[in-house]
C-alpha cells in the first residue's frame, strides 16, 4: 500500500499540466493529472489537506483508489476493497538495556562536631517513705565473748604494784581497758589476767595497745618476751 501512495503522490506532484476542476453536487471533480502550484510569493509548503467532517467515507469502487479521513485517521481504499489506515502499527518495544554495575562506595565523610551538653534537669521531689516490712524471726542467742591477756616475762621486772594491760580506742583519742591487769613483778614466767567478759563498747574493729604501769619512783626496764590477747 505504501507503493501505491508513493506513486499517487508522484503523479500529483510531477504533473505537467493544470487539472480541470469543476464544482459538482457531491464535491470537486478534477480530470487529468493534478498539480498543486503555490501562489507567487507563497512561503508555506505545498499540501493537500483533508478535513474530517464527521461524515461516512465514500463507498469503495472498483478501479478507483480513494483517500479519505475518518475519526481523524487517514484511510485508503484500493480497487473496491475496504478502507484501511495508512498509518502502520507501532513497532515492538525495544529491549531494555542491562543495568550497569554499581559504582564504588564513596569514602566516609568527617565526623560532625559534638553538640553542646544540655542543661541538667531539676531534682525530682523525694518519694514518700515506704511502709515498714514485717519483723523477721529472732535469731539464736549469741555466745558471750571473753578475753584474757597473757604475758611471758624475762629477768627484768618492775616494783611491786606494777602491771601491764590491753586497751582499745573507739575514736583514736580516748582509751579504755580491754583486759584485766597482769602483774609484771615476777621474773621468768608466764602470767595471765584471767578470763573476763569482753567490754560492751569493745565489740568492733578498733586499734589495741599494751600499756605498762610502773609503780616505782624511777625509770627502769622490764623484760616482756611474749604478749598474747586471747578470745573465746
Amino acid at each position: 500500500m505504501k507503493h501505491y501512495l508513493w506513486i499517487g503522490m508522484l503523479s500529483l506532484v510531477s504533473g505537467i499540466s493544470w487539472a480541470q476542476c469543476t464544482n459538482g453536487t457531491s464535491g470537486t471533480n478534477c480530470s487529468g493529472p493534478l498539480s498543486v502550484q503555490p501562489q507567487s510569493g507563497n512561503t508555506g509548503q505545498s499540501a493537500i489537506i483533508l478535513v474530517d467532517l464527521g461524515l461516512p467515507v465514500p463507498a469503495p469502487a472498483g478501479g478507483q483508489y480513494t483517500l479519505s479521513i475518518a475519526g481523524g485517521i487517514l484511510q485508503e481504499s484500493d480497487n473496491g476493497n475496504s478502507y484501511h489506515s495508512l498509518v502502520g502499527p507501532p513497532g515492538p518495544q525495544g529491549l531494555k538495556g542491562a543495568t550497569g554495575p554499581a559504582g564504588p562506595q564513596g569514602t566516609q565523610g568527617p565526623q560532625g562536631l559534638t553538640g553542646a551538653a544540655g542543661p541538667a534537669g531539676s531534682t525530682g521531689a523525694q518519694g514518700a517513705q515506704g511502709a515498714a516490712g514485717p519483723q523477721g524471726p529472732q535469731g539464736p542467742a549469741g555466745d558471750t565473748t571473753t578475753v584474757r591477756f597473757v604475758i611471758t616475762i624475762g629477768t627484768a621486772v618492775l616494783p611491786s604494784g606494777s602491771y601491764a594491760q590491753a586497751e582499745y580506742t573507739p575514736d583514736g583519742t580516748n582509751w579504755y581497758a580491754l583486759s584485766g591487769e597482769v602483774p609484771v613483778t615476777t621474773p621468768n614466767g608466764t602470767y595471765s589476767s584471767g578470763w573476763q567478759g569482753l567490754p560492751t563498747g569493745a565489740n568492733g574493729d578498733y586499734v589495741v595497745r599494751i600499756v605498762v604501769n610502773n609503780a616505782g619512783t624511777s625509770s627502769t626496764q622490764v623484760g616482756l618476751r611474749q604478749l598474747h590477747l586471747q578470745f573465746k
